[in-house]
Parts: C-alpha cells; sequence; structure tokens
C-alpha cells in the first residue's frame, strides 16, 4: 500500500516539470521576438533619421544658392556659381528646378551628396528641388523687387515599405524625419488635400510631386522681401540710399560705366566713365557726366569755347583754350634757338594741332666786324632778318651780304 501511495506523487512532479519548461521557451521566445522588433524599429529609425539629415544638408544647399542670388532669381535672370549656369525657367536643370548634381558642381557644400534617397522606397528615387517667386505677378514689378523666393526639397516619391499596398505610407520613418528635420519639414498626409504640411500646420506649400500623393517629404527654404528689405545684399540692385559716410577697409571696384558728356540721371552720382577709350573718374553734374577731379578732359585742336579755359588730355598733358582751339601748353611757345650765318634756312618746327609755326631775330653777332671776310662785315653794323621760306638774311648798314664771321640768332616759337 505504501509503495502505491508514493508513486502518484512522482508522476505530478514530473509533469509540472515539463509545463515550467514549456511555459519558459514560449516567455524566451516572446522576449527574443520582442528585443528583435525592438531592434530592428531602432535600426530604421536610424536609417530615417540619416535620410532625413541628406534632406536637410541639400535644402541647406538650395537655401545658399538662394542667399547668394536673391536679386538674380528676383529679376529672374541667369544663375552662375562655381562655373556652373543655370539658364532660368521651370524645367528640370534650370534656376527654379535645379537638380542634385547642379548644386554639387556649384560648390554648395555637399560634395559627395547622393542623388537618390537612402530610406526604403526612397532608394529607388531622388530628390525634387523647387524655387518660387511669390506672390504671384510679383515678376511684373520692376525687377521683380516685389517677390519672396521660397523653396521646398522634397522626396520625389512617398516614403513606403517595399511591398506596401498602394498608398499606405510609412509613418513611422516620416514621423522620425519630421522631428529631425524640425519646423522647416513638411509632409502630404493620407486623407488630406495632397498639400506638404508642416507638423502642427503652421505652414503648407502645394505638392511638387506630380499626383500629390501622401507620404512626400519636404523641407523649405526661402527669404522674404521684407526681411531683407533693410540690408544691403549680394547683387542688390536698390539705393540704399545712406545718409553719412561710408567707410571701406578694401578697395571699391565700381562695375558700372558712364561716357564723358552724356546725360546722367541724378546730380552727385559718380562712377568710372571714359574719354577716348581712357578710363576717367565721372560726376553726373547738371545732367551731364563731368569728371569728378573737377577738370576738363579735351582733345589738343578741338574747339573750345572760351578762351585761356584750361583742360587736360587722358595722357594728363595740360591744354589751354586760345583761338578757340585747345592748344597743348607742354608744346606751345619757344620751340628752339639757334644761330644761322647768312643766306642760312631755319628748320621749321613740327607744332601740335592749333599751334602755328613762327620765328623772330632775336640778335646779330660776328667774329670779326672790320676788316672780315667780304665788304658787308666793314660797314659797322649788321641788319638781319627771316622771310616766309624761313630763310636767314644778314646784311651790313651799306646793305651788302655780311660774311661767314656774322651770326643771327633765331628763336623759333609755336604759337596759337
Amino acid at each position: 500500500m505504501l509503495l502505491r501511495q508514493n508513486a502518484t506523487p512522482k508522476k505530478k512532479q514530473g509533469g509540472w516539470l515539463m509545463l515550467s519548461a514549456s511555459m519558459a521557451l514560449v516567455i524566451a521566445s516572446i522576449m527574443s521576438l520582442y528585443a528583435f522588433r525592438e531592434q530592428a524599429q531602432k535600426d530604421m529609425g536610424e536609417r530615417a533619421v540619416a535620410q532625413a539629415d541628406a534632406l536637410s544638408a541639400i535644402r541647406t544647399a538650395a537655401e545658399i544658392l538662394v542667399f547668394e542670388h536673391y536679386v538674380d532669381y528676383q529679376e529672374g535672370v541667369p544663375i552662375t556659381r562655381g562655373g556652373t549656369t543655370l539658364s532660368f525657367g521651370n524645367s528640370p536643370g534650370q534656376a527654379l528646378r535645379p537638380t542634385v548634381a547642379q548644386l554639387r558642381q556649384m560648390n554648395l557644400g555637399i560634395e559627395g551628396a547622393s542623388d537618390v534617397g537612402s530610406y526604403k522606397s526612397l532608394t529607388q528615387g531622388g530628390y525634387s528641388i523647387t524655387v518660387n517667386r511669390t506672390p504671384a505677378g510679383c515678376e511684373t514689378s520692376p525687377s521683380g523687387v516685389d517677390c519672396n523666393i521660397t523653396g521646398l526639397v522634397c522626396t520625389d516619391r512617398p516614403v513606403q515599405d517595399f511591398g506596401a499596398p498602394a498608398g499606405e505610407v510609412d509613418g513611422f520613418g516620416i514621423g522620425k524625419m519630421l522631428s529631425r528635420i524640425g519646423g522647416n519639414a513638411g509632409a502630404s498626409m493620407l486623407g488630406g488635400t495632397g498639400e506638404i504640411v508642416s507638423t502642427g500646420a503652421s505652414w503648407k506649400a502645394p505638392n511638387p510631386i506630380p499626383g500629390t500623393p501622401a507620404g512626400v517629404v519636404c523641407a523649405r527654404f526661402g527669404f522674404g522681401v521684407a526681411e531683407y528689405w533693410n540690408f544691403l545684399r549680394v547683387r542688390d540692385s536698390r539705393d540704399p540710399n545712406f545718409m553719412n559716410n561710408v567707410t571701406l577697409k578694401g578697395g571699391l571696384h565700381v562695375k558700372s560705366t558712364a561716357t564723358y558728356g552724356a546725360a546722367c540721371p541724378t546730380d552727385g552720382m559718380a562712377m568710372w566713365g571714359n574719354f577716348e577709350g581712357n578710363p576717367v573718374w565721372l560726376q553726373c553734374k547738371a545732367g551731364k557726366w563731368e569728371p569728378g577731379n573737377g577738370l576738363t578732359y579735351a582733345t589738343e585742336g578741338a574747339a573750345c569755347s572760351q578762351d585761356r579755359d584750361f583742360a587736360i588730355t587722358t595722357t594728363n598733358v595740360a591744354l589751354v583754350c586760345s583761338n578757340n582751339k585747345w592748344v597743348s601748353q607742354a608744346r606751345s611757345g619757344l620751340r628752339t634757338a639757334s644761330y644761322y650765318q647768312n643766306g642760312s634756312v631755319v628748320p621749321t618746327p613740327a607744332c601740335t594741332p592749333g599751334l602755328t609755326p613762327s620765328a623772330v631775330v632775336a640778335a646779330v653777332s660776328a667774329s670779326s666786324i672790320i676788316g672780315s671776310n667780304n665788304p658787308g662785315n666793314n660797314s659797322g653794323s649788321f641788319q638781319a632778318s627771316i622771310d616766309s621760306s624761313w630763310r636767314v638774311t644778314i646784311t651790313g648798314s651799306s646793305g651788302q651780304p655780311a660774311g661767314s664771321s656774322a651770326m643771327a640768332l633765331v628763336l623759333a616759337f609755336c604759337n596759337p
């Protein structure tokens, strides 16, 4: 009887051990599965964050381009940076729709950035970059100065799991991306109107992806006219209207040019100009561009209106107005002073335009007056003259030609 009574508890104990082991195995399996899912979700979250960082980097590059070329975008002209030029337009590869590859070529800080995404369905697509001039019609204002320049960098397709049913999006990944990008992030939502809506719906923008699908993630950028109206910008076309002095540590490069004597819009303006192909600093005075240094630029021999006025050539030759012509002071007046014998021809000086050569006899001398080589030297005095052919005549008081010992000092001039 005792043996039979002890056999029953042993069987019950063995069954309990088997049940306990099975339960432990199930619990361990559940915990392993949970840990696996947790790790997989963590990995997906990190990949979503990496994708968000790539989107943010492209956004920053596009924002730098718009900031540097704000005025060009307002005016609607081609954009050039780093040796790459974008023609202005709204087609792919143009200024309003640049590509990631073009932003790389423009040295905007995304060297090595991929043209395609890295998260789930985005590995089969790329990015859409759009720049807009807002509000509508602002481009018709002079030089488009009323335009705000805004833009979006978006995934060019919805964020989805591979093999997910059509229209289903990866809400977990989208949430991670929006959180990482911050206040400039937005996405198109299921059941919405297709717009890009920011977290908290603080801003909205049209969905740039054809068909306006849900699940598109974007990062916005842009600058408004009101934000920068009081600041000078790169390539700014406005007059800052400063009310006091401006001090520059470096050089001043004035690219605009004017033409000497041409009409000018506002008295007091100053810029580089040209006169006879040479650079001169001009100021606007009485509606015409005049030399900024107060001098008058002119050409030798050109007409002038008031005698004794002064001017200067672009090669710094001083001029004076004489007989209504500009005359060079450097080449006017006495040109030569030399002695000549009877019958000699005086060389005619080369005079510049506006000047006429002339000559006078200033004095006559002789090494031996009495008893020298001919009777003309024995008369006790000399007379000398120069004719229209610039020939010198020296005679004694008796009218006889003087000999070689008599010399006349002739002064040659270039006069108005």
